[in-house]
């Protein structure tokens, strides 16, 4: 009981951390622009942000809908529309880091890069894979919609922990955003478990200990991405005497 006790106050947490990784982010984009970088689009990591941005500014709006509900008609969401800001935020980072991978192969990739990514990508997936199917997703009680997105969000946020492998992989070549890019590299393993926990407690109903603590994991990955915006907001104000990436 005492969990379920603490659960407003997690979500309410939850959904402050989100919209200040969203601000933050707004935040930074208004920076480049007021600094009139005319190469926002052309430089890869500041691509990468732009769409980085993007999806989370849609994770919070997917939070605020999804607290509003919760709290205001005092029911748990099923599939419904903070879904949909979900969905199209997941799909906005994984484009982004896919990018980011994609580009930095070209440049720096090497066969031990490639090696450690095929290897590391096989692990994660059959352990997603191996999770939710374990599960009872498509049951009586369930709809199709709610179902798909039981498989959905652990196995997308496991692609995008993998894509985002790259910055581990090429972190010396990343220059001044190192710190920025392992943040939120560290933070898709706190929403991969998150993701991972919230889908054992709905296919198995309750909240308790285990729900407590997905929501712990969310609160850890927002804050991680909070810090990564903060500092990059602090950055932008040299980048122009400061290069992007090392070549």
């Amino acid at each position: 009981m005492i969990w379920e006790n603490l659960q407003w106050g997690l979500y309410l947490i939850t959904l402050i951390l989100a919209g200040t990784t969203a601000l933050l982010g707004l935040f930074v984009l208004n920076k480049l622009f007021q600094n009139k970088l005319k190469d926002l689009f052309s430089n890869v990591s500041f691509f990468v942000f732009f769409l980085l941005i993007f999806g989370y500014s849609c994770f919070a709006l997917g939070e605020v809908t999804w607290f509003l509900i919760f709290d205001v008609f005092k029911q748990m969401p099923s599939a419904s529309m903070p879904d949909v800001y979900w969905v199209v935020g997941s799909v906005f980072q994984l484009l982004a880091y896919v990018s980011f991978s994609a580009y930095m192969f070209k440049h720096h990739g090497q066969l031990r890069h490639a090696v450690a990514l095929l290897i590391f990508g096989g692990v994660v997936l059959a352990g997603v894979l191996g999770f939710i199917f374990g599960l009872n997703l498509v049951g009586a009680e369930r709809t199709v919609g709610s179902a798909f997105l039981g498989y959905f969000y652990p196995l997308m946020t496991g692609l995008i922990l993998i894509a985002s492998l790259s910055v581990y992989l090429f972190i010396e070549k990343i220059g001044m955003f190192q710190t920025n890019f392992l943040f939120l590299f560290l933070a898709n393993f706190a929403f991969l478990a998150g993701d991972l926990l919230y889908t054992y407690v709905t296919a198995t109903g309750g909240y308790g200990v285990l729900g407590a603590t997905s929501e712990l994991l969310y609160i850890a990955a927002y804050l991680l991405c909070s810090l990564s915006f903060f500092i990059l907001l602090m950055k932008t104000r040299n980048y122009s005497s400061a290069g992007p990436l090392k070549n």
